[in-house]
């Protein structure tokens, strides 16, 4: 059995299953994390009748992304994993964002909100071969995104809605709800895209947190 754990923007969402077989908890809205991650994660695993014990694998968006989303997140990891031999993989958010996409022929942009002018961004695309193409996340100022995106492509996460309209209107949208901890588990089971989730030491690991520190050393930069 797979838990996997979604907490990287201001959806709240806890799924738990194996193949296509998935049942999932989800809110939306500001502060939901710190009451409903554990909340759901119980209440999922009495649904099933099965204890912490019985699961396989945890998987987890590991950012970037809210600080407190995440850190709750882990927080919560750390407290169901401790001493038990259960192993646990974090995928990025950005890619988890595009799992429902990967196999169209299309680019797809995923996008969480940094705040002032700018945009945490990752593309994904499936080359002819097969294997994905996955860029590095980076944070770009609108301007600079905008110029990247080309009619037909997709776009989806969080804050694209502050990109010109003219501009958006060329791609394909999904916003908040497409963010989803099945993407996870639907990445974990798709061949070509297990191997990039990362292995973790539960006591150690650290999300990838988005700060406005980062945003500010990225403008600095640019």
């Amino acid at each position: 059995m797979i838990l996997a754990i979604e907490t990287s923007t201001p959806v709240c969402s806890i799924a738990l299953g194996k193949q296509a077989s998935i049942i999932e908890k989800r809110i939306e809205g500001k502060g939901v994390h710190s009451e409903s991650t554990f909340t759901y994660i119980k209440e999922l695993l009495v649904r099933h009748k099965i204890s912490v014990a019985d699961l396989d694998v945890v998987l987890f968006s590991n950012g970037p992304g809210s600080y407190t989303g995440l850190r709750i997140g882990a927080a919560a990891i750390k407290g169901l994993l401790f001493e038990r031999d259960i192993p646990l993989f974090t995928l990025s958010s950005l890619v988890s964002f595009a799992v429902p996409f990967v196999d169209q022929s299309m680019r797809i942009h995923s996008v969480i909100d940094a705040r002032r002018e700018h945009l945490y961004h990752q593309k994904i695309e499936r080359q002819a071969n097969g294997e994905l193409q996955i860029s590095k996340p980076e944070i770009k100022e609108l301007d600079k995104l905008q110029s990247e995106l080309k009619a037909g492509e997709i776009i989806t996460g969080t804050g694209w809605e502050r990109l010109q309209h003219n501009t958006i209107e060329k791609l394909t949208r999904i916003g908040t709800e497409g963010i989803s901890a099945k993407n996870l588990i639907l990445a974990w089971n798709n061949t070509s895209m297990k191997s990039i989730f990362k292995e973790e030491q539960v006591e150690t690991f650290e999300p990838e947190y988005l700060t406005m520190a980062q945003v500010n050393n990225s403008a600095i930069g640019e």
